[in-house]
């Protein structure tokens, strides 16, 4: 392995390893490399925080000049929260720059590279098809931002061995394991939004809270067409989280939903027309959405190919029964020709349950 595949994977891990929301900035991760050695790295903060660049450049341990700077993604060229970071670079005099991709916001595309061209900045990029590929990874949820105006779209399910989330009875608590619901946790505190449908909120009382106080999704979402106050409201009531209640008809009793904003929604075959809820949640600065609802509301997502990825937790218990729930409800298909596909798919283990990982293709 050559020292730039080496030192430009130390940027990925950085960003990949990173346990901060930085929505609705992508994740970067910077690497200043000179003579050889490291002098300065760096990761995107929180809002109005500095971008990975600049952190890797007012971290070095060194003079910058001549350096040689890694970075996942192109600095950014116009004026935002930050000063560009194009013009950081060119400020501390950094010789070269190693890009893993193209930004694709407009406001940036190509642009970067160019300005660091002509003030005679070397751009390269990874020759590498594995780091390009990571590089393309971590901006993805940022990617399907910025080009659809929706958030990017994660689901999470706890599924047993035959494919059910509860039992007849509705009983569903619980079925992943305790270090699985841990996981879940994380996933929570690196999402702008965890949405459920309404029969979720009244089976299963949930919090959507991440573990982490300091680390809690923007937003709660709850899909509910006519809102009636359930006696499992309450958990859904938490500080640094409002509660979003999308419908088609707004309640008369608004006031006694605490911290809650109604959004009207006009239905689509007799449902909230998801298109249209994502599209709000978008116009919120949403980019990471986690939907942890059940059957219906992941077959409905799945219908209209609104799932850009998905986490299955397997249990190694079987549930059984014809009047047990499914995990995924919706229409469906009529062909296996027609089933929807996932690529880059993961397996791994957590205690005693299987966690399958995939995009949808």
């Amino acid at each position: 392995m050559s020292e730039k595949i080496k030192e430009f994977e130390r940027a990925l891990d950085l960003a990949e390893k990173t346990s901060v929301n930085v929505s609705p900035r992508p994740t970067v991760g910077a690497v200043l490399m000179k003579n050889g050695e490291v002098i300065g790295e760096g990761i995107t903060d929180r809002p109005p925080g500095n971008h990975a660049e600049i952190n890797a450049i007012i971290t070095s341990s060194r003079d910058t000049k001549g350096s040689t700077l890694f970075t996942t993604l192109e600095p950014c060229f116009h004026q935002g929260d930050t000063k560009p970071c194009v013009d950081k670079i060119i400020d501390a005099k950094v010789g070269k720059v190693v890009i893993g991709t193209i930004d694709p916001n407009p406001k940036v595309r190509g642009k970067s590279i160019k300005k660091l061209q002509n003030s005679g900045v070397t751009v390269q990029y990874p020759q590498d098809k594995i780091c390009k590929a990571r590089s393309q990874d971590l901006i993805e949820p940022f990617k399907h931002y910025i080009e659809s105006g929706m958030p990017y779209v994660t689901a999470k399910i706890a599924v047993s061995l035959d494919g059910k989330i509860a039992t007849k009875t509705g009983d569903s608590k619980w079925i992943s394991s305790e270090q699985s619901r841990e996981l879940v946790q994380q996933m929570r505190s690196l999402s702008d939004a965890v949405m459920i449908g309404s029969k979720t909120l009244q089976a299963d009382s949930p919090s959507l809270s991440a573990k982490n106080k300091e680390q809690q999704p923007k937003f709660k979402v709850v899909l509910c067409s006519r809102p009636s106050i359930p006696k499992t409201y309450e958990p859904l009531i938490s500080k640094g989280s409002k509660i979003l209640v999308f419908c088609n008809e707004e309640p008369t009793d608004k006031k006694k939903w605490r911290n809650t904003e109604f959004i009207k929604i006009s239905t689509k075959n007799q449902k909230l027309d998801l298109i249209k809820v994502l599209t709000e949640l978008g116009k919120r600065k949403c980019m990471n959405l986690l939907v942890e609802g059940g059957g219906e509301l992941l077959g409905s997502l799945i219908d209209q190919n609104l799932v850009n990825k998905i986490h299955m937790f397997i249990a190694p218990i079987f549930i059984g029964g014809g009047r047990s729930i499914n995990s995924v409800g919706g229409s469906g298909i009529k062909l296996i020709s027609e089933a929807r596909k996932l690529s880059n798919i993961k397996v791994s283990q957590i205690d005693q349950d299987i966690i399958v990982s995939g995009k949808f293709i």
